[in-house]
């Protein structure tokens, strides 16, 4: 799970369900942006 090391123990400001894109976006400290959604019936994830 390396690839969410760089939000590891950072604080979660804000939560915006749905997002403009209808998943899920999570905005930690440090302006550090995670974008969830559904494609295909699989999660996807993303930084921003």
């Amino acid at each position: 799970m390396e690839k969410f090391d760089q939000i590891k123990m950072s604080e979660l400001v804000k939560v915006e369900d749905p997002d403009s894109d209808g998943g899920l976006t999570l905005i930690f400290q440090e302006n550090k942006t995670l974008k969830i959604k559904v494609v295909d019936g699989k999660l996807v994830s993303e930084f921003i």
